[in-house]
């Protein structure tokens, strides 16, 4: 069984324990009360059969803190083919600082 947050670790750039062979990314934004909302979706292939997209979805309302709001998903798309299980299948943020901390926890 493989952690979510391993996959996780590897796209934020923090270790490389699986290697990604290619990745697409769709960005839209939108108006929203007076504010920019922006999404990305990034789906990312790995050399061992995993599946992963990771969403993130931010506005522009200015915010001096160092960890703003914003809403980061990441959902297994298809589990690991060498490896079995990859657990959890979905796991969601409400900011980055919080999405650091998890996979720094898990992969240490």
């Amino acid at each position: 069984m493989n952690n979510l947050a391993i996959y996780a670790s590897t796209i934020l750039q923090e270790t490389n324990r699986v290697s990604i062979m290619r990745q697409e990314t769709i960005k839209e934004s939108w108006p929203d009360q007076g504010f920019e909302v922006r999404n990305e979706q990034t789906t990312y292939w790995f050399e061992d059969g995993a599946v992963i997209r990771r969403t993130v979805e931010q506005d522009t309302f200015p915010d001096d803190l160092a960890c703003t709001e914003s809403w980061i998903t990441y959902e297994v798309i298809m589990d690991s083919q060498s490896q079995g299980v990859i657990e959890p299948l979905r796991k969601t943020f409400d900011n980055h600082c919080r999405e650091a901390f998890w996979t720094r926890f898990h992969t240490s």
